[in-house]
């Protein structure tokens, strides 16, 4: 199928069928495959030859690592329209590291990595240590949550936060998320 459709009408067409095409001109190298079952059409998109989502009248389901669920039933969004439900998926996708288009045809780039208790550092594999890195010798009650102290002469490579448990330094993409694994 082509990845240029003709403007789409979210009245005349299901809603797995609208968040398919709406998807597509906004995903570069994407496919869109249909099949045809007695459960009806499922629209699946692939991307250089990888499953990566299938759309079917109950929902859609991903086959990509990602933070939500697997699987979203068209039932549970129903406060979303399927423009929305459309955005949604394709965050999910900018989130995974695919290169996906806004309706303004930039791309959508992943949210930062935000410190929090909940962060696990790579080194010790444990939670709550993480602290961002800044160049003093003490700190304020206030600032010691968030922040941990450096002295000026101690090389840092670039790091940007530090472990306080193992002493491990580096940058936030390197930070272990819970990712929920793809199916198979």
């Amino acid at each position: 199928m082509s990845n240029q459709d003709p403007v789409l009408d979210s009245t005349t067409l299901s809603t797995h069928e609208y968040v398919a095409r709406s998807i597509l001109p906004r995903f570069p190298d994407a496919i869109l495959k249909s099949t045809e079952s007695k459960a009806g059409t499922t629209f699946d998109i692939y991307f250089q030859e990888q499953l990566l989502l299938s759309l079917n009248k109950r929902g859609a389901r991903y086959f990509f690592l990602s933070r939500r669920k697997r699987a979203v039933k068209w039932d549970t969004t129903t406060s979303f329209n399927p423009s929305r439900v459309t955005e949604r998926i394709l965050r999910d996708l900018a989130e995974a590291d695919y290169e996906v288009l806004s309706t303004t045809n930039k791309q959508i780039l992943k949210r930062p990595i935000h410190i929090s208790r909940y962060k696990r550092c790579p080194g010790c594999l444990n939670d709550g240590g993480i602290k961002i890195i800044i160049r003093s010798e003490s700190l304020t009650s206030e600032n010691s949550q968030i922040y941990t102290p450096i002295s000026r002469s101690i090389e840092i490579n670039g790091a940007e936060i530090k472990c306080t448990g193992c002493g491990w330094m580096g940058v936030r993409s390197e930070l272990l998320r819970k990712i929920r694994k793809p199916l198979t």
